[in-house]
C-alpha cells in the first residue's frame, strides 16, 4: 500500500464523508468501503480533481448531499435541493411565469450568479440552456429518481474543468450498478390555491458478471400559482395617507398605467381615457382613475389596470425524463460505458393582456378627453398607454426538449494497473420552443382603423391578435481523452499525474418570429441571432505526497476559444495532517468565464424593468424624499454586446477539519473570491443612479445604453436601453462552519448536520460607474444562511426535522445625501425580517412492502417576508404549504 493511502480505514471514510455534509444516517455507498478491500480498489474520484484518491476530505471543501439526506429534508427535485443549500446564498433562478425561461431553474454559488457556477453530471460538463444564454444549466432536466448524491465545491475549478467554474462546481452523481426495481410516488397539496404537485418514478437495474444497465423514468407535474391567489402578490390600492386620493405608485402595487391612459402629444401630462369608468365597471382588472404621482404634469391621471390579479407568479410544469446508464466489461483492462438522457418539459405561464403604446390614436376617438382636444387643437393624433383586454391574456406555452448522450471507453494499461485512461464522446441537443398567444398585432390595429372595423368586434379582435414564437437551440459536441498514472516516488508515496485534452463545439441559435423582429407585436420584442464557437483545451494535474502527512497538488489548464482568445488557469492546494483527527488545508486558484454566445449576439429583448426614479422624485413639481420615492415599471430593451471579454478570477480557501470523535466532526473554512473584468448587466436603476449621483446621462441614440425622458429631469422616463459590459469586478469574503455527528443510544440513533455560510464582505460597484461598496446585507443579499437537520432512527422508524434560516436584510438602498447633495454612495435603510422554516418528515420502512414518508413543509406556516411597500422579495424562499409538501418559489 502506498503511503498516500494512509488514511483509509472504514471509520475514517465514514467520518470524512460526514465532514462533507452527509449525515451518518445517510452516508453514500460510494464513500463507504469494506475494510478488507485493497487501497487500490478504494480509490475514487472526488469533485475538484481527476486524480483518484482514498481520502474523501481534501484541500478543497466539498459538501455532499445524499439522496436520503435530500428526501429527509423535504427536497424532491434537484433544483429544490440545490436552491435550499447554504452554498446558494442568493442569485439563483426559478420557474417564474411569463418568459421563455419560465421552465428553467439554476443555482448560484456564493451569490456570484448562475453563469459562474459549473454544473457536472457524473463529473462531465453539462451543456448550458439556450433559454438562459447557453451557459447556466437548467437543473429541471435531471430526474431526481436517478440521483445518488450531489457534491458541491466552493471556489474556482477552472484549472480542472475550464470556463464557468469561478464560484464553484456542482457535481450531480447518478446511480449506477443498480439492481432491482423501485417504484416511487409523491403527492403535494398546498393549503392555498395552486401549486399542487404529483411525482412518479421507476428505477430499475440489471447486472451480470460483465456489466450493468440502470434506468430511471420520472414524471412530475406542478400547477401554476397565480399572483391573485396569494395576499402578498395580489394587486392592491389604498389611500395610505388619508387625503382621499390614491396615488398611482406610492399607494398601489400590481397595477400599471397601461390601462386606458392618454398622453399629450408633447408628453406634458396624461389623462385617464373618457371610458375609464365604464371599463372599471364592466371589464375585470381595471382599477379605475388614480392620480399620476409626479410622473407627469400637474393634474395628470391614469386609468390603471391590475395586472397582478391576472398573471401567474409560478409557472406550471409537466416534465418527463428518461435516463439510462450502462457499462460493459470487454476484458480485464477495458470497459465500455454509456449514458443516454432524454427530457421533455411542458410549461404554462400567464401575463396580463398585452400592454402597448397606441401611437396614432385618432383625434375623433371616443377615448380622447375633451381637455386634450382643447389644449392641442392642431393635434391630429394622440398616444395611448393601452391594455388590450379584448385580445385576452398573454399565455406562454413552453416545450423544452433535451437529448444528452455519452459513449466512451476506460481502462488500465496491460500489466500496469497504476495507469488508468478514459476517452469519450459527449453530445447534447437542447431545443426550447416558446409560443405566446394573444399578443397585440400593431399591423392588425392599423388595418382595423383604416377599414373602420370596430376594435371590439369579432373581426376586429381577430385582427388584433398575434402569436409569437421563440425557438432557442443549443448544440454541444465534446471529445475528451485523459490518462492518470504514477511516475516517481516521493517520501510520502507515489507521485500521481493526470494529463488530458478536450475539444468542444457549440452552436447557439435563437429564432424569433418575423413580426416581433419588425417591432409589430405589442407586449413582445426581439431579433433572431446565432453564433458558433469551438474550444480546445489541454490540462495537467499532479498530487505530490512530500511526507506521510503533507500532500501538495497542482493543476493547470489552457483553453483556446475560437471567438475571443485564450486563458490559462493554474491551481495549487495543500493538505497537512499532523494527526489522524486533524486536517489543515489551503487552496489557491485562478479561473475564468467566457462571455456567452447569447451575451455576444443575443436578440434585442423587451422587458419592463422595475426602478425607482430618484431623479424624477427630486426634480418634479412636488419633490419627494428618497425614502418615499416609489418604484415603477419602465419600458426597457435589453441588447447584446459583441465586444465583451472574458472574466478572470482568483480564489482562495484556508480551513481546518477536526474529528472530535469517530462520530463527530467539525469543519471551518475561510474563503475569498475576487472576480475582475466582470460581465455585468446594466439596469435602468444603474442609469438613474449615474444621473443623480454622478451627473452622467446616456443618450441611447449615441451610446450603448441610456434612456429618454419626456422632457427634463423632472419628467418620467419614456424608454430605456440596457445591456452588458465588462465592469471592474467584485470580491466575496466569508466563512463556512459545519458541525456533524451521531449519538447511539438504547432509544435510537440521533444525528445532526449543521451547515453555516456567512459573508464577511461582498464588495462590488454599488451601481454602474459608482463606488465600490460592501453590499452584503442589502436587499435580497443576506449575509448569513444556516441549515440544521436533526434525525432520529430506531428499527424501521425514522424522523427528520430540517430548519432553514435566512438572515434579515435592508429593505431599501438610496443615494446618500450630505449638505443637500449626493455623496456618490448608496446607503441602506429599513429592515426585512429574517426568514425561518421547518420541514418535518416521518419514514416507515416496511421491508418488502416499501418505504413510506409523510411530511409537512413550512411546519409553522411562516408568511413570506415583504418589503416596505408590501412587495414579495425574490430572495426569500416562500413555502406556502402546511399539508404534505409544497412547491416553494423565489
Amino acid at each position: 500500500m502506498s503511503k498516500l493511502n494512509k488514511h483509509n480505514p472504514l471509520s475514517k471514510a465514514v467520518k470524512l464523508a460526514l465532514l462533507t455534509g452527509a449525515s451518518l444516517t445517510a452516508v453514500s455507498s460510494s464513500v463507504v468501503f469494506a475494510e478488507e478491500d485493497s487501497a487500490e480498489e478504494n480509490k475514487i474520484t472526488i469533485t475538484g480533481s481527476r486524480i483518484k484518491r482514498t481520502d474523501v476530505e481534501g484541500a478543497i471543501p466539498i459538501t455532499v448531499m445524499t439522496a436520503e439526506d435530500m428526501a429527509k429534508a423535504g427536497r424532491f427535485s434537484v433544483a429544490d435541493a440545490l436552491r435550499n443549500s447554504t452554498a446558494n446564498q442568493f442569485g439563483s433562478f426559478n420557474e417564474r411565469s411569463g418568459s421563455s425561461a419560465q421552465s428553467q431553474a439554476t443555482i448560484s454559488l456564493l451569490g456570484a450568479g448562475a453563469d459562474r457556477t459549473l454544473v457536472l453530471l457524473d463529473g462531465k460538463r453539462m451543456s448550458g440552456s439556450p433559454s438562459l444564454g447557453g451557459t447556466a444549466v437548467n437543473l429541471n432536466q435531471i430526474p431526481m429518481a436517478m440521483v445518488e448524491r450531489i457534491e458541491i465545491q466552493k471556489g474556482s475549478g477552472s484549472a480542472v474543468y475550464g470556463s464557468d467554474a469561478i464560484a464553484g462546481v456542482v457535481n450531480i452523481i447518478l446511480k449506477d450498478d443498480y439492481e432491482g426495481l423501485n417504484i416511487s410516488g409523491q403527492i403535494g397539496r398546498p393549503n392555498k390555491e395552486g401549486g399542487d404537485t404529483n411525482q412518479f418514478s421507476i428505477t430499475s437495474g440489471i447486472s451480470s458478471d460483465k456489466g450493468n444497465i440502470t434506468f430511471a423514468l420520472e414524471h412530475s407535474k406542478s400547477g401554476a400559482i397565480f399572483d391573485g391567489d396569494r395576499d402578498y402578490t395580489a394587486a392592491w390600492a389604498r389611500d395610505l395617507n388619508g387625503d382621499g386620493v390614491i396615488q398611482a405608485y406610492s399607494e398601489t402595487d400590481g397595477n400599471s398605467l397601461f390601462g386606458a391612459t392618454i398622453v399629450a402629444p408633447d408628453f406634458a401630462y396624461t389623462l385617464a381615457a373618457d371610458n375609464c369608468a365604464d371599463l372599471t365597471a364592466n371589464v375585470d382588472g381595471f382599477l379605475g382613475e388614480v392620480a399620476a404621482d409626479d410622473d407627469w404634469g400637474p393634474g395628470s391621471t391614469y386609468c390603471m389596470f391590475s395586472y397582478a390579479n391576472v398573471s401567474a407568479n409560478k409557472a406550471s410544469q409537466s416534465r418527463n425524463s428518461l435516463l439510462v446508464n450502462a457499462d460493459y466489461q470487454i476484458n480485464d483492462n477495458l470497459e465500455l460505458f454509456s449514458r443516454a438522457m432524454v427530457m421533455h418539459n411542458q410549461s404554462f405561464g400567464r401575463y396580463a393582456p398585452p400592454a402597448a403604446w397606441w401611437n396614432g390614436m385618432p383625434r375623433d376617438s371616443v377615448l380622447i378627453p375633451q381637455q386634450l382636444r382643447d389644449d392641442y387643437p392642431d393635434a391630429e393624433t394622440f398616444r395611448g398607454l393601452y391594455r388590450w383586454t379584448t385580445i385576452g391574456t398573454r399565455d406562454n406555452n413552453i416545450d423544452d426538449y433535451s437529448q444528452d448522450y455519452i459513449v466512451g471507453l476506460n481502462g488500465t494499461a496491460e500489466g500496469d494497473s497504476s495507469v488508468e485512461w478514459e476517452a469519450y464522446m459527449h453530445y447534447n441537443l437542447t431545443d426550447n420552443k416558446s409560443i405566446g398567444e394573444f399578443y397585440q398585432s400593431i399591423g392588425g390595429l392599423t388595418y382595423n382603423l383604416e377599414n373602420d372595423i370596430a376594435l371590439d368586434s369579432a373581426e376586429g379582435i381577430a385582427n388584433l391578435r398575434a402569436t409569437t414564437l421563440n425557438n432557442d437551440r443549443n448544440e454541444f459536441m465534446q471529445y475528451f481523452a485523459g490518462v492518470g498514472f504514477e511516475a516517481g516516488e516521493l517520501s510520502g508515496g507515489a507521485f500521481n499525474h493526470y494529463l488530458g485534452a478536450e475539444y468542444i463545439e457549440i452552436t447557439y441559435q435563437s429564432e424569433v418570429d418575423a413580426q416581433s423582429e419588425a417591432g409589430l407585436v405589442g407586449g413582445s420584442a426581439g431579433n433572431s441571432s446565432g453564433a458558433e464557437r469551438d474550444i480546445t483545451a489541454v490540462f495537467y494535474e499532479a498530487a505530490m505526497p512530500f511526507t506521510d502527512d503533507l500532500l501538495v497538488s497542482v493543476a493547470v489548464r489552457y483553453d483556446d476559444y475560437s471567438d475571443f482568445g485564450s486563458e490559462l488557469s493554474p491551481q495549487v492546494s495543500v493538505e497537512y495532517r499532523p494527526t489522524d483527527e486533524l486536517l489543515l488545508r489551503a487552496s489557491w486558484g485562478e479561473g475564468f468565464r467566457a462571455p456567452t454566445l447569447s451575451e455576444l449576439t443575443q436578440a434585442d429583448a423587451f422587458s419592463a424593468q422595475d426602478a425607482t426614479d430618484y431623479v424624477l422624485c427630486a426634480n418634479g413639481t412636488t419633490p419627494v424624499a428618497a425614502d418615499e420615492c416609489p418604484s415603477r415599471q419602465i419600458d426597457t430593451t435589453v441588447q447584446s454586446n459583441p465586444d465583451l471579454g472574458a472574466e478572470t478570477s482568483t480564489s482562495m480557501n484556508i480551513g481546518v477539519v477536526y474529528n472530535l470523535t469517530d462520530n463527530m466532526s467539525l469543519t471551518f473554512d475561510y474563503f475569498n473570491l475576487e472576480v475582475e473584468n466582470v460581465i455585468q448587466e446594466i439596469l435602468v436603476q444603474d442609469l438613474i443612479y449615474a444621473e443623480l449621483v454622478l451627473g452622467e446621462t446616456f443618450d441611447p441614440a449615441s451610446n450603448y445604453t441610456g434612456y429618454r425622458r419626456a422632457g427634463g429631469p423632472g419628467t418620467r422616463i419614456i424608454e430605456a436601453f440596457t445591456g452588458t459590459v465588462n465592469g471592474p469586478g467584485f470580491e466575496v469574503e466569508g466563512v463556512n462552519l459545519n458541525f456533524t455527528g451521531t449519538v447511539e443510544s438504547s432509544v435510537g440513533s440521533f444525528g445532526w448536520n449543521w451547515e453555516n455560510s456567512y459573508f464577511l464582505d461582498y464588495s462590488q460597484e454599488s451601481f454602474f460607474r459608482g463606488p465600490i461598496q460592501d453590499v452584503s446585507g442589502w436587499t435580497n443579499q443576506p449575509e448569513y444562511r444556516t441549515q440544521l437537520t436533526m434525525t432520529w432512527a430506531l428499527d424501521d422508524h425514522s424522523v427528520a426535522l430540517n430548519t432553514d434560516f435566512i438572515s434579515s436584510t435592508s429593505s431599501n438602498e438610496a443615494p446618500e445625501v450630505s449638505g443637500g447633495a449626493a455623496t456618490g454612495k448608496l446607503v441602506s435603510s429599513g429592515n426585512l425580517d429574517s426568514f425561518m422554516t421547518h420541514n418535518l418528515s416521518y419514514t416507515y420502512n416496511s421491508g418488502d412492502w416499501g418505504t413510506y414518508t409523510l411530511g409537512v413543509r413550512n411546519l409553522t406556516d411562516e408568511e413570506p417576508v415583504l418589503d416596505g411597500q408590501e412587495n414579495t422579495q425574490e430572495i426569500i424562499m416562500i413555502c406556502i404549504l402546511q399539508d404534505i409538501l409544497d412547491v416553494p418559489y423565489t
